[in-house]
């Protein structure tokens, strides 16, 4: 018997599984596939708490999204510190600033808005609000239609492939045991909590559930569909000579995220069809028509790759992690928008409802708000 096994291979399970090997717990982690396969490795690692409060759930968490958010974002920075200096590996964490565009009169009041929401937030976070004319300087590729923007320089990015591949390596040295090919086909909570995979029976003190969009559909967790559900987004790639922007650029209902040797990453639609899969033309158009209106020369820019996977949606819009209900059984997903920003927290979380603490976070996050009636 183990004392945790985590059912799922992504950023989610693989950041659990490393802090609580860290921690001195024995840990099996079970991915039906291979690790990071889903919207893991798909992300574009954007690390930008301070732009994507304003869409995390309820408009009264607001402020506790947002301090979520910001522990997390600098929790990913001592990180890159920890696997580039014990590791080797650069997980490319670059605090290269966020703006927040807007095209219109509406948009611009929206962005007045979130200015204040977060002054009034009481955190820290620096924001500067400017005219589009003052964009363009600090952006010169920015489109000349655009009215204003939200300057967030403490914002971040980094690779989320590298970052997987640094999570497993780190967990397995620190004494986790991956097992791929192993889909779970049921849950039991209890003490011990079982978990029946390829057809055998595994047994361990705390069960943690990180499977994404496929959460609701383990048998044994009693949660509805919709619980957590599956949102396919769509991305696509190219480059440009000289890298065209400097910060993560947002607006027009999408993004434009530039890697410092040029790569651009694009995106993303939000589009509840269940688990279907696929890149579609309308997905591209309308991807690349967010794309050029933000960055008209991204025009010429040739089309390298295009890809889609799931993120794990839930009602409200705010994920489930820490103890689920049942005896043993804690829940990691439905992250939706921000897997690979809450990653380290998730995992703080996770850990002080195994051992019994209190995180003051715990709350906004406690799985058991979705009990049914």
């Amino acid at each position: 018997m183990t004392d945790v096994i985590v059912v799922g291979g992504g950023v989610m399970g693989c950041s659990v599984a490393l802090r609580l090997a860290q921690d001195g717990m024995s840990v099996a982690v079970l991915e039906r596939s291979v690790p990071g396969a889903e919207a893991s490795s798909a992300a574009a690692g954007i690390l930008a708490p301070a732009f994507e409060s304003v869409h995390a759930g309820p408009r009264e968490t607001f402020g506790a999204a947002l301090g979520l958010g910001v522990r997390s974002r600098e929790m990913h920075a001592a990180n890159a510190d920890y696997f580039r200096e014990e590791h080797g590996i650069d997980v490319g964490f670059r605090r290269c600033g966020l703006m927040s565009v807007a095209f219109s009169e509406d948009e611009t009041d929206a962005l007045d808005a979130h200015a204040r929401a977060l002054a009034g937030s009481g955190h820290p976070v620096a924001a500067e609000r400017i005219e589009g004319d003052e964009a363009r300087v600090r952006e010169p590729a920015l489109s000349t239609s655009l009215r204003a923007a939200l300057e967030l320089p403490d914002e971040a990015q980094l690779e989320p492939r590298i970052l997987l591949r640094a999570l497993a390596l780190a967990a397995e040295r620190a004494g986790a045991v991956f097992r791929t090919g192993a889909p779970v086909e049921a849950i039991a909570p209890g003490a011990p909590a079982v978990v029946v995979a390829g057809g055998e029976r595994l047994e361990a003190d705390h069960v943690v559930v990180a499977a994404g969009s496929w959460t609701s559909l383990l048998p044994g967790l009693d949660l509805a569909a919709e619980t957590i559900h599956p949102v396919r987004g769509q991305m696509i790639a190219t480059e440009t000579r000289p890298p065209i922007f400097r910060r993560v650029i947002c607006g027009a209902d999408g993004y434009v995220v530039t890697r410092p040797d040029g790569r651009v990453l694009c995106g993303s639609t939000e589009e509840r069809v269940g688990f279907r899969r696929g890149v579609t033309l309308g997905g591209l158009r309308d991807i690349t028509s967010v794309a050029t209106r933000l960055a008209p020369r991204l025009a010429n820019a040739e089309l390298l790759d295009h890809w889609s996977s799931f993120r794990p949606g839930t009602v409200d819009e705010l994920p489930l992690v820490g103890p689920a209900g049942p005896r043993g059984i804690s829940l990691a997903s439905g992250h939706f928008r921000n897997g690979i920003l809450l990653a380290p927290v998730t995992a703080e979380i996770v850990r002080a409802g195994i051992l019994g603490e209190h995180d003051p976070h715990a709350t906004l996050v406690d799985p058991r708000r979705m009990r049914r009636a």
